[in-house]
Parts: C-alpha cells; sequence; structure tokens
C-alpha cells in the first residue's frame, strides 16, 4: 500500500512538471551554452585578426637525430656518388611519408620533394641565418628543421614538412597567445553572467524586499511581476501577492471585528453603568461595596474599549487628526504634573529636563496621550528612577525617556508595540492593562510622521525615544 502511494505521488509530480522554454532550468542551460558559444565565436575572431604566425621549439631526441642520419645520406648520395639531386629526394626511401624542402638563399632555388599541392606558405621558413634545429609549428603544417646541408656546391637548409588534417582556424586559436585566450575566455563568461544573474536575482531581491515589508507590517506590500517574464520565479511572485491578499484580508477583518464587537459592547456596558448608579441610590451599606467594585471594574472595561476603539481608528487612518499649533509647555505640564505625582506616590524619582520653549503642529489630546502612555510605563516598571530628557536637532524635536526596572529580553524589545503584547517577566496583566498601551502610542505618533523606537538601557531598564518633526 505504502509503495502504491509513493508511485502514485512520483507520477503525479512528473506529470505536474513541464518543460517551458521561459523557465528557469531553459535560461539556465541557454546561459551556460550561449557562454560557451560567446567563446568561441570570439576566439575565432581573434584568431583571424592574428596574422599567419609560427611557433617554434628546439629539436630534440630521436627526431633530430633521424633528421641527421638523413642528411647525412642525402650528401653521400649527391655528393659521393654524383646522383642527381631531384632523383634522390624523390626517391620512394626517402620520399615516402616524408616532405623534404630545401630552403635555399635565393627562394626560387629552393627545392622541394614533393609538389605544394596543399598551397601551403613555405616562405615561412626562409629564415635570414642559421639556428638550431627547431620543431616549427604554423597554422596549416609543422616542419622540422633546419639542418644545414650542402649538395652540388650549393648551400641548403633542409626541412622536413608535415601538412596538418586539423583546420586552419582550429590551429590560429591553439597559436593565440595566452593573453588573448584569457580575454576571450573571461570576457564573455563575466559579462554574460552578469546579464543572466541579474536577471534570476532581481526579481528575487525585489521578492525579498516586499517580504520584508510584510513582516514590518506593511500588509499592502506586494511584487511587481514583469509582464514578458513566465518562469517559476514569477509563479512565486504570484504565490506571494496572493498570500499577502489573503493576510491581508484576514487581517483587517480581525481588526475590523474586534472593532465592531468593542463598539457594540459599549452600549450594554453603558447601559450597566446607569443600572448600577441606581442601584447604589437605594442600597445598603453591605451591598454598597460590591456595587462601587462593579462600578470600578465597568470604568476599567470602558477604558479598554475605548484603548481598543482608539487602535482600530489609528490603524485604519480613520482618526480625524485636528491639528493646532501648541506649545511643547502646554502639551505637557498637567502630564508632568501626574507623572510627578503618581512617581511620589510609588517612592520613586522622576527626573524631568527642562522643558524646551517651542511649539508642534499636532493633535493635542492624542499627542500628549502617547507620551503619556510611554511615561506611565516608564513609572510603572522602574525600579526607584526614571529619566525625561529633550534634544531639538533642525528638523526635530527628540523626547528620551528611560527607567531602571528589569527590562525586556531581545525578542520582547521588537514586539513591544503589538497589540495585546506583554513579556513573560514582570511587564504582564498583573500590573495592569491588556497591552494596548505602547501600540496605541506608537500608531499616534506614527500619525504625527513621527518615529517610537525602544533600546536597552544601561546597566539595566528601558530607553523609548520619540522623535516628532518640528
Amino acid at each position: 500500500m505504502f509503495f502504491w502511494r509513493n508511485k502514485v505521488m512520483l507520477k503525479e509530480k512528473f506529470s505536474n512538471f513541464k518543460f517551458r522554454p521561459s523557465g528557469l532550468f531553459f535560461q539556465a542551460f541557454l546561459s551556460f551554452w550561449l557562454t560557451i558559444i560567446s567563446i568561441l565565436l570570439l576566439l575565432v575572431a581573434l584568431s583571424q585578426l592574428q596574422p599567419e604566425q609560427l611557433e617554434s621549439k628546439p629539436l630534440k631526441g630521436k627526431l633530430r637525430d633521424t633528421m641527421i642520419h638523413l642528411r647525412h645520406n642525402i650528401e653521400r648520395l649527391v655528393n659521393v656518388k654524383q646522383k642527381p639531386l631531384m632523383k634522390v629526394i624523390t626517391h620512394s626511401r626517402f620520399n615516402q611519408h616524408k616532405w623534404l624542402y630545401l630552403v635555399h638563399e635565393n627562394i626560387e632555388q629552393s627545392i622541394s620533394s614533393t609538389p605544394n599541392k596543399y598551397d601551403l606558405d613555405l616562405s615561412l621558413l626562409h629564415f635570414n641565418t642559421t639556428s638550431e634545429p627547431l620543431f616549427i609549428a604554423t597554422e596549416r603544417y609543422f616542419a622540422y628543421g633546419p639542418f644545414p646541408i650542402s649538395l652540388e656546391g650549393q648551400q641548403y637548409q633542409m626541412y622536413q614538412i608535415k601538412p596538418l588534417r586539423e583546420s586552419p582556424w582550429l590551429m590560429r586559436i591553439k597559436m593565440l597567445p595566452f593573453w588573448l585566450k584569457a580575454i576571450a575566455v573571461l570576457l564573455p563568461s563575466i559579462l554574460l553572467s552578469i546579464v543572466f544573474s541579474r536577471r534570476l536575482v532581481a526579481p528575487l531581491n525585489a521578492l525579498g524586499r516586499s517580504a520584508n515589508k510584510l513582516a514590518l507590517g506593511e500588509l499592502a506590500a506586494r511584487v511587481n511581476i514583469p509582464k514578458h517574464r513566465h518562469d517559476e520565479i514569477t509563479t512565486l511572485m504570484h504565490d506571494f501577492n496572493h498570500m499577502a491578499d489573503k493576510l491581508e484580508q484576514s487581517v483587517n477583518t480581525h481588526k475590523q471585528l474586534l472593532a465592531d464587537v468593542s463598539h457594540e459592547l459599549r452600549s450594554p456596558l453603558t447601559r450597566l453603568t446607569l443600572a448600577n448608579a441606581l442601584a447604589q441610590e437605594h442600597a445598603s451599606e453591605h451591598l454598597l461595596t460590591y456595587l462601587t467594585r462593579i462600578e470600578k471594574e465597568a470604568h476599567c472595561l470602558d477604558k479598554m474599549l475605548a484603548d481598543i476603539l482608539t487602535l482600530s481608528r489609528l490603524e485604519h487612518n480613520q482618526q480625524n487628526l485636528q491639528l493646532q499649533q501648541l506649545s511643547l509647555a502646554t502639551l505637557l505640564d498637567n502630564l508632568l504634573l501626574d507623572a510627578q505625582f503618581e512617581t511620589e506616590q510609588r517612592h520613586k524619582v522622576l527626573n524631568i529636563a527642562k522643558v524646551p520653549v517651542m511649539s508642534l503642529m499636532c493633535n493635542g489630546q492624542l499627542l500628549s496621550s502617547a507620551v503619556e502612555n510611554v511615561l506611565r510605563n516608564a513609572i510603572k516598571y522602574a525600579n526607584q528612577q526614571i529619566d525625561l530628557s529633550f534634544s531639538i536637532t533642525k528638523k526635530s524635536l527628540v523626547l528620551v525617556i528611560r527607567d531602571d526596572g528589569e527590562g525586556v529580553s531581545d525578542a520582547s524589545l521588537k514586539q513591544l508595540c503589538q497589540p495585546f503584547f506583554r513579556t513573560s517577566q514582570s511587564r504582564n496583566r498583573d500590573s495592569g492593562g491588556i497591552g494596548l498601551g505602547l501600540a496605541i502610542a506608537k500608531r499616534a505618533v506614527f500619525a504625527h510622521h513621527g518615529t517610537l523606537e525602544f533600546e536597552h538601557n544601561q546597566p539595566q531598564g528601558l530607553t523609548v525615544t520619540i522623535t516628532l518633526p518640528i
């Protein structure tokens, strides 16, 4: 049964595989062979630009000894036995599988034992000076020599010629200088590798950037799909966009549901508060304690619902920001007085730097609420001391709030502004709140085109930096 199921799965896998001319397999295959062909074409082009040339190296070993023995035999037959020169070098004893060429100072008196039926350029062998015997390679033949030989009172340079069966262009390529061969190999391979690599990597980079944006909370992040491209990468891009659409739809539906439920809960909560107030007027002293507790919890629940609705409006850009020019002192005075009072009640110390004399274009209620959330959070979790400082740059106002509490882990540091997030340490539900204060603060600051950042305080605690444009 297991074997049969694997067989069916393999069959489906191969049936789904289709060879597409625009697929990555074909592109990789094409890039490889196009590079090889380009290298060959460039080598051929460079070889055609090179004039006909020869290479040489000293002739050694058995072949040299054979040529010396051949020279002695020819000299003996011509000079001693008075045999005609042409008859000797064309005799089957010397001419069998050999092509002898005797070079004279006067090129017209040079003698060949075989007709030059291959139309070889033998003038390359006419050296001005004699040299040691060489192995000479040209594009169309090999030659062994020269061997000085004196025949019938004339001085010659004897060579043995071996025509090549290989194509001349192939020999031209072999005889190219090493640096030209290196250029012919490196230039096409580097250029084409860059072209094909960019074609493969560019869409993957775009996909990675969109994925990072999506991970940072930009649910509208999508990757632009090339219109004239149809391969596995574009399929992946379509799948990514489809996934992002579903994710955005799911998150928005969740947020909308949360906002709708919160909104609907406010009506029965209001009726509950009203009924509780009426009940308190006729309650006995014993029941009044319980009704007061109900009132306190109702106010707490009302605050939670208000925070949820505020967060929902900020996330959906539905918060109506009525901006006005406010001085920083007016914005923070009451807030700082309340914070100072709360700090004293907790037997802690709040150090507040001098508030700069300046004004901001902002929504006073929303922005002061954001600063208050951050400051009260620091007061709540500090051990003994909280510091609030200000600095002004050319384009921004920077508020820095530090506490000396236990701090949070690196992993939690990145999630502090996520709605309903609470760390597993001291910052939990037992200390109050449902994890919306910092989320609202960040979105309120973002609504004013600012930033809110967290980092570890030294030696311990948390540092919160609020940056607002001036």
